[in-house]
């Protein structure tokens, strides 16, 4: 296992570069993109329509740049408000429709397992997949921000504006209702 750091060396300086100067963005893009994506990702369950918010996220970040204040908000926190932004209006103006696609991300198959494990541990994601899209939207971000996002408690706060207590307490009561749905 190797760390994985929540910020880019010198992103403070790479900031204020990006904001004239596209190598400067495009550092920041490559580091912050993993991590949008997969939130995302995780969020839609589709390919084409990740890769959109992910896009409308780093083109507002790109457009917005400008504007950007360290001391509001750090800059990590403030991608994944804009990301999350773009979710909300995503399923605001998404049809009731499920998508059925071939390229859905699966976890890879070790050649070493058997295939009751394979298909123990598929039941077990499809298991917490509809866990997960039973809980009411502000219990599934939170989720979502803390373990796939891997944000802390404050990030999360900032990427949400609600206090980080809030966080504490939503994230307490979509843990308990998560466990009573898999229970």
């Amino acid at each position: 296992m190797h760390f994985v750091p929540d910020q880019p060396e010198n992103e403070r300086e790479l900031i204020e570069q990006a904001k004239t100067d596209d190598t400067a963005f495009a550092v920041l893009y490559d580091f912050y993109f993993p991590r949008i994506y997969g939130y995302v990702m995780k969020r839609v369950q589709h390919r084409e329509s990740a890769e959109d918010i992910v896009s409308k996220t780093f083109m507002k970040v790109f457009c917005n740049l400008k504007d950007y204040d360290r001391e509001k908000c750090p800059f990590g926190a403030w991608i994944f408000k804009i990301a999350t932004n773009n979710l909300i209006d995503y399923y605001r103006h998404e049809t009731r429709r499920r998508h059925a696609d071939v390229e859905k991300i699966v976890e890879p198959i070790d050649p070493n397992q058997s295939p009751e494990t394979d298909v123990h541990i598929a039941q077990t994601n499809q298991e917490v997949q509809f866990a997960l899209q039973a809980l009411p939207k502000r219990y599934q971000r939170v989720l979502h921000l803390k373990f796939f996002a891997e944000l802390s408690n404050g990030e999360i706060a900032l990427a949400l504006n609600i206090s980080v207590g809030n966080v504490g307490a939503l994230l307490h009561r979509a843990l308990k209702k998560f466990r009573s749905f898999l229970d």
